[in-house]
């Protein structure tokens, strides 16, 4: 069993330097997804390409992810995890750099995919080192800057993107990554420490061969789902696939001593809670920058600048609310926290439904302001009760379960959202095959639609608000009893080490 001391040191903590080191990578591979949506249509005129190669342009990196990121585990017990990062860091940062060459869409894509298969074990891995230095205690005091590329990543990539590709040009958006790409990797030399490696670990080859499969399969047939629609042949023939790949991928798991993902982490009720808590509350939260980014542009004409700009309070409010949470973790435990967040979450969802094209910028941005705020309460603490759950011999593997399902979840987000939208606009009468960004549609219908996709994020919001209330850490109610009956206090011992209960 690992032992928890819940140490936090005078002054300043040099673990801040490598955790810095891998927010670096993490926040790159983040932003990386969503940075590239804005400048599509430059890349499409450059390459005089249509929007079908421009589709692959993203989706060929998401896919990268999905084979890669289950290979995260297995790579980083045999290679060494500083070893492994250096490389995937070097791997991304070279891929960034052939995009920002690229002389046509082919090359590109191929570009991509190679940037995606290093960026994709960069967010879990990076997590997994960071969880050597600390103790589960302290979890939730460090996890502020652990959770700033899941937080930012996906809301300054538009931001970003659309200032570089108005001002300079897309090509910028990755080159930029060589500079950052080049620091990090210096800095991952310098401050880094190897893990011990396991020479007899062994890949788990079926369960990567059917992993290759499912994941990719999925990734790409709710994209296409998304726009053709999900009974068009080759969405349906894909999910299918991904379906059945993935029914034989849990069996080969369950039965393998060493899998490659470690699914029997589910097993465990309180892993399995917090992890179907946390895919309701990004489903809701991410699923609503998907759909914001339509709406703003869309029902109000504003600009994809403008558009990122007035989401920005997210990115602001939500870090200072992870780092409070993360504080307050330790005395009031995870319910109370997450509860606020998934009810703040439900809330604002309904506030949306009420904003229409006459609506004005401060409104929208105390309501970007308040998803902010429900994000940075629950996210972090609900992921720390899951990690709490894990011996630290699992942790890299834990690490790559839970960005396999927070990656597809961001997929599945998407694709239901925009199903929402389409059949939202067909109550209402609208032509067959109508979608929301058809010519001609008028704003009332496309308001209404959007409207309908913030109830139902609210609805599902509050069942996570339901889901918190069996919400609780073992390690942290064992602390506590042990305060108590030491000291006469419900505090936490400030040095007393703790067994970590599987």
């Amino acid at each position: 069993m690992a032992i928890a001391q819940p140490v936090r040191p005078r002054g300043f903590d040099p673990r801040w330097l490598p955790l810095a080191v891998t927010t670096i990578g993490s926040f790159m591979s983040i932003l990386d997804g969503s940075i590239i949506n804005i400048a599509l249509p430059s890349m499409l005129t450059d390459f005089h390409s249509d929007l079908g190669s421009g589709q692959l342009v993203v989706t060929a990196y998401l896919m990268a992810l999905a084979v890669v990121i289950p290979l995260t585990g297995f790579l980083a017990e045999r290679v060494g995890m500083k070893r492994l990062y250096i490389i995937t860091l070097f791997l991304f940062t070279l891929g960034s750099a052939l995009c920002g060459l690229a002389w046509d869409m082919p090359s590109l894509i191929g570009f991509r995919i190679l940037q995606g298969l290093g960026g994709g074990i960069l967010q879990p891995l990076g997590m997994a080192l960071v969880f050597t230095l600390i103790t589960p205690l302290e979890r939730p005091y460090f996890m502020g800057l652990l959770g700033i590329p899941v937080l930012l990543g996906p809301i300054l990539g538009p931001t970003v993107g659309g200032y570089i590709t108005e001002y300079s040009h897309w090509r910028a958006i990755f080159l930029i990554n060589i500079p950052v790409g080049a620091i990090g990797i210096l800095m991952a030399i310098a401050l880094l420490k190897e893990t011990p490696i396991r020479h007899e670990a062994r890949l788990d080859m079926r369960g990567f061969a059917l992993s290759a499969l499912a994941f990719p399969a999925l990734v790409l047939g709710l994209s296409l789902a998304s726009d053709e629609g999900w009974t068009a042949p080759l969405p349906a023939a894909l999910l299918a696939l991904s379906v059945l790949a993935l029914l034989a991928f849990i069996r080969v798991e369950l039965n393998q001593p060493d899998p490659m993902l470690q699914l029997r982490l589910f097993r465990n009720p309180m892993f399995r809670l917090s992890t179907g808590i946390q895919l309701i509350g990004f489903f809701s939260l991410f699923g609503l920058n998907f759909v914001l980014s339509l709406f703003l542009q869309l029902g109000h004409g504003w600009g994809a600048a403008e558009t990122g700009l007035a989401l920005l309070p997210m990115g602001v409010v939500s870090f200072i609310a992870m780092n409070v949470a993360g504080r307050l973790y330790n005395r009031v435990g995870p319910r109370p926290l997450s509860a606020a967040g998934l009810l703040v979450l439900c809330i604002t969802s309904l506030l949306w439904s009420f904003v229409d094209d006459q609506t004005g910028i401060v409104p929208v941005l105390i309501l970007a302001g308040g998803r902010g705020l429900a994000l940075g309460l629950f996210a972090q603490t609900v992921q720390t009760v899951a990690y709490n759950t894990v011996q630290d011999g699992q942790m890299p593997r834990a690490s790559a379960l839970m960005n396999v399902t927070q990656r597809i979840n961001g997929g599945v987000s998407a694709a239901v959202l925009t199903t929402v939208l389409a059949l939202s606009l067909s109550w209402q009468g609208a032509a067959p095959h109508t979608s929301i960004t058809s010519a001609g549609l008028p704003l009332g219908e496309m308001i209404r639609a959007f409207h309908v996709t913030f109830y139902f994020m609210a609805a599902l919001s509050l069942l996570g608000f339901v889901m918190t209330l069996g919400l609780h850490d073992r390690l942290l109610e064992t602390h506590q009893r042990r305060g108590a009956a030491g000291a006469g206090a419900t505090s936490i011992p400030a040095r007393e080490p703790v067994e970590v209960e599987g």
